[in-house]
């Protein structure tokens, strides 16, 4: 996708999760229509917890959230932290979940590694902060050194446009409780996604669909 220069852009460096985190879950908070979020990783701990809940907060109120994650970087959120999410409207999908094989995971190459968020058409981050404690300077010594940048302006409107082009364009077939597993390469739907019986807590679908990431 190529774009021209744009003046009149706004870009604030944002280092680590300290930084990082605060600005993106204060954005997410005062969108008005769309969030999209991209991610290699998302843990199930506290940060993850925190984005959970803005991103719940913000479909309840009305807001559309899609989700793509890596489905080797995040294959471990469970299913009631997922169901919550899509049981409120988020479209929740994983790139290349593939089912273990002897204990193995499948998936090793050929990975989604984009960290993006664009919320409305307003505000962007891209970077490279995952969802995850260890982002945090508090974690230890064994914390990650990393950075994004939060964009305003007019080429927001650019990463808009990338995320519109390269998102799965099909929905999942039913509102609410459905996860999307998206890959150009995947056969099959890993076992631990598999449609669940009409009484479950929980009501999951996984979808193949062509992808044109």
């Amino acid at each position: 996708m190529k774009c021209r220069w744009q003046e009149g852009n706004r870009i604030t460096l944002l280092e680590n999760g300290d930084q990082y985190y605060p600005a993106l879950f204060a954005a997410i908070g005062r969108a008005s229509r769309r969030v999209i979020l991209e991610s290699f990783i998302w843990f199930e701990d506290e940060v993850g917890r925190r984005l959970h809940a803005v991103l719940l907060e913000a479909a309840r109120r009305g807001i559309q959230v899609e989700v793509l994650l890596d489905g080797y970087g995040s294959p471990d959120l469970s299913d009631e932290f997922v169901g919550e999410l899509t049981a409120a409207g988020v479209i929740f999908r994983y790139y290349d979940p593939r089912p273990k094989l002897m204990g193995m995971r499948t998936n090793l190459f050929r990975r989604m590694h984009r960290k993006i968020v664009v919320i409305d058409d307003t505000t962007a981050f891209v970077g490279g902060i995952n969802y995850s404690a260890e982002h945090m300077s508090d974690y230890g010594p064994e914390a990650k050194q990393d950075y994004a940048v939060q964009v305003e302006g007019p080429v927001v409107l650019d990463i808009l446009q990338f995320e519109l082009v390269n998102l799965p364009t099909a929905k999942p077939p039913a509102a609410g409780g459905d996860v999307v597993a998206t890959s150009r390469r995947l056969t099959r739907p890993p076992a631990k996604r598999r449609r669940c019986s009409s009484g479950a807590t929980t009501r999951i679908t996984a979808t193949i669909l062509n992808a044109t990431t």
